[in-house]
């Protein structure tokens, strides 16, 4: 390490530069064939059953005859894919292949415009890259949540110097949405703003982040859920009583289901807010640390490791809260938390959580690609690390 400690600071930069671009150029040369390997996963390998709204959004925009048509966000869907469907695609896979190839061109403008990778960071969004090429980047619900959070991300990355601006125009973005989309997105965007100034006011007022310091923001959050909820209650009733009953419904259509193998059953039983309260946390810890998904097989382990990643990047990022002097960060640590506070709420098992979150990877990968985020594994990487930094 002599020679890189005799350095100048324009020659260490320009080795800085150096390894950033090899780092990049591994990244981004690896990501086709993920995406290859990811399409031939959902043309010869993955049963019908996962793709299930897929193809019912499918049989819809094409008028299939039998297929039985539902309304709400699917009929949204199947209008929208056929009014776009310039290239008179049928099948799923014409429209997994099609989509996957021009939005896959997308995660690659959004990845070179990001912070360089270390291994572990690229090990994150090589995955992320093979789960929206199975899940997302095809004809269904999900390719449009992925649009409205890419919508956000352009926002973030807007040359506007008021943070405040920019999380309210992300929330506009976001309640939008829940106009024609999906309704409970204008919980997200109510979220979103309380998040931002619950964290803003942590980092005005603590200058050293702990584990005690990240465990009283976890607190705050969930208080603030839990006044969200009180005041729905009074305000908006109907609302209330849905959020209420909607895991209950959940049981009724989906326990002991075969197809619902990751079911989110709540493990305690009553009604009332209190109870709602404490499984709403237990059911958050439980979707962010996973445990019980790893060991119902060797087939829910990348899922597992996925989420995994995501909670450990996630709670990194809250103990640096102070060191983030990166706006856009520090704004798409506000929306993700808010989308995940609401999706606790919502989400009804495992599978669909993590297909959703996927699906916010505009956004979350701002979260894991950059230099809060980097963990040098070897003994040089980090001695490298601390002469380059």
């Amino acid at each position: 390490m002599a020679d890189i400690a005799a350095m100048s600071r324009v020659q260490r930069r320009a080795l800085r530069m150096r390894l950033d671009r090899r780092s990049r150029n591994a990244l981004l040369f690896c990501v086709l064939p993920v995406m290859i390997v990811a399409k031939l996963l959902v043309a010869y390998l993955l049963p019908p059953k996962y793709f299930y709204d897929n193809n019912r959004i499918l049989g819809m925009a094409n008028h299939a005859l039998g297929t039985v048509a539902w309304e709400g966000s699917y009929r949204i869907a199947a209008n929208l894919f056929e009014a776009i469907n310039i290239g008179d695609l049928t099948t799923m896979l014409e429209w997994s292949v099609c989509l996957g190839i021009v939005l896959t061109g997308v995660v690659i403008v959004m990845v070179t415009r990001a912070d360089a990778p270390d291994f572990i960071q690229s090990l994150f969004i090589l995955a992320s890259v093979g789960l929206l090429n199975i899940y997302i980047f095809t004809i269904g619900k999900d390719v449009i949540q992925f649009a409205f959070f890419l919508a956000v991300y352009v926002v973030l990355m807007l040359p506007i110097r008021s943070a405040t601006l920019k999380i309210v125009l992300s929330a506009v973005v976001l309640w939008y949405e829940s106009t024609f989309f999906r309704a409970y997105y204008v919980l997200i965007a109510a979220l979103v703003l309380l998040v931002y100034a619950i964290l803003t006011f942590f980092r005005a007022r603590v200058h050293r982040f702990t584990g005690g310091t990240v465990l009283l923001v976890c607190v705050t959050l969930f208080a603030t859920v839990w006044l969200v909820l009180l005041a729905s209650s009074v305000l908006m009733p109907d609302a209330y009583d849905q959020v209420m009953t909607l895991r209950d419904s959940y049981s009724t259509v989906m326990d002991g289901n075969a197809d619902s193998a990751t079911f989110i059953q709540n493990w305690i039983s009553g009604g009332g807010l209190p109870v709602f309260m404490a499984n709403y946390v237990i059911d958050a810890f439980r979707m962010m640390i996973p445990v019980e998904l790893a060991i119902r097989g060797l087939q829910y382990w990348p899922f597992f490791a996925f989420q995994l990643f995501v909670t450990v990047y996630l709670v990194n990022l809250l103990r640096q809260m102070n060191k983030l002097n990166d706006p856009t960060v520090f704004l798409a640590l506000c929306v993700f938390i808010g989308y995940a506070l609401a999706s606790f709420l919502f989400e009804p098992d495992f599978g669909s959580w993590t297909r959703h979150e996927a699906a916010t990877f505009p956004v979350l990968h701002l979260l894991v690609l950059n230099r809060y985020q980097r963990i040098p594994l070897t003994a040089r990487e980090r001695e490298i690390e601390r002469m380059l930094g």
